[in-house]
């Protein structure tokens, strides 16, 4: 079962799976937010903080290009 909610407060201090996916965006001025692991503070004292709420464009996500195999098994 699938449960909606949302804690403003909650958000404030720690980092939620809604905070944390801006950062996963293939737009590269929000995969450069939202870093936070635990604590949601952090971005906000270091001026990487974006709210979800005032991102204007749905999200997508991945890699615009075909990366060759080979990049992929080194690891570059």
């Amino acid at each position: 079962m699938n449960v909606s909610w949302r804690s403003n407060w909650l958000e404030w201090v720690f980092v939620t799976p809604r905070f944390h996916h801006v950062h996963h965006s293939d737009n590269l001025t929000l995969s450069n937010a939202n870093f936070g692991v635990t604590f949601s503070i952090w971005d906000r004292l270091f001026g990487t903080y974006v709210d979800p709420e005032t991102v204007k464009e749905p999200l997508s996500f991945g890699i615009g290009e075909k990366v060759p195999l080979v990049r992929l098994a080194l690891g570059v």
